[in-house]
């Protein structure tokens, strides 16, 4: 990655180290005990620590062909928000947001999905569309797979899902069993030591080569 290099990631492995509490045991929302919770809001809310998100996911949005990039409320959001914004700022490439409702509102206009406008009109997931869905962690893959089906209703092609933290539980391998690509940044152990995922940083830079 032209835009992200190995001081870079240093910098993200120390944020998100910091949203890993040890001090268990949890009650995950798979309903699954773990003796330690990571919460990666703690990173993807701060403007230092998304920027460095957001750069870290331009290139493997881009290079799936991504044309979207979204997900299940609310974790999903500042990340496919970060992603976005690197995007355009680094590359000149524009990639609008959407949103996954939990629920289907039951006022308005009734969609589960918000999406940027498109300038002609149009609606940004629409068939054919090629969209990233991103989370901040892969546990059993729940949020991740409720994303993609909504999107698959609408005709969208998943050109990838991309986690910022899979954690132990195997949940990337389900997503990955039915066919479509699978990112993570970083993965855990079932102790919670967190750790760069080889593909993410064989695309590292070093900072000479700025």
């Amino acid at each position: 990655m032209r835009d992200f290099t190995s001081d870079d990631l240093a910098e993200l492995q120390g944020w998100l180290q910091r949203c890993i509490r040890y001090d268990g045991p949890y009650t995950l929302a798979s309903g699954r005990q773990s003796a330690y919770y990571y919460d990666g809001r703690g990173a993807t809310l701060d403007p230092v620590s998304a920027w460095l998100i957001g750069r870290a996911l331009v290139d493997p949005l881009l290079d799936a062909g991504a044309e979207a990039v979204g997900g299940l409320e609310v974790g999903a959001i500042p990340i496919a928000d970060a992603a976005a914004l690197a995007a355009h700022v680094t590359r000149g490439v524009r990639i609008p947001t959407f949103i996954v409702r939990k629920e289907r509102k039951s006022h308005g206009i009734t969609s589960q999905v918000a999406m940027a406008n498109q300038p002609d009109g149009s609606a940004l997931l629409r068939p054919g569309r090629r969209v990233a869905v991103v989370d901040d962690v892969i546990t059993t893959g729940g949020s991740i797979q409720k994303a993609v089906d909504v999107v698959r209703e609408l005709g969208c092609d998943v050109a990838v899902a991309v986690a910022l933290v899979e954690r132990h539980e195997s949940g990337g391998a389900a997503l990955r069993g039915q066919g479509f690509p699978v990112t993570r940044l970083f993965y855990t152990d079932d102790a919670g030591k967190l750790y760069v995922d080889a593909e993410f940083a064989a695309r590292v830079t070093t900072p000479a080569a700025r």
